[in-house]
């Protein structure tokens, strides 16, 4: 579903008044598994120095069931905590006062 609706959002609300190249990242978890999860390390860096902005359709963070469940090697942090590390163009952290 999330796919649909991504499908959507760039065919309708983007693309016909961007003049725009979007880049791909399958973060499914079978990737995530055979990549070692450096596919969102790529995909964080790569987007985010590039464009200064990232979207990302919903992903599954595996507990333990998960890992079992897929047969994954380990248990992979969020794919969010991975994108949001790592600085946009133009974009400063949130002063904490």
């Amino acid at each position: 579903m999330t796919r649909i609706i991504w499908s959507f959002i760039k065919e309708q609300l983007i693309l016909p008044y961007l003049d725009i190249e979007l880049e791909y990242y399958d973060l499914g978890i079978e990737s995530r598994d055979a990549t070692e999860d450096q596919i969102t390390v790529d995909a964080a860096k790569t987007a985010s120095s590039a464009t200064g902005s990232v979207v990302k359709c919903a992903t599954i963070t595996p507990d333990e069931a998960r890992v079992e469940e897929f047969g994954l090697k380990e248990m992979y942090r969020s794919p969010n905590g991975t994108i949001r590390k790592h600085p946009r163009r133009g974009h400063l952290p949130a002063s904490r006062s």
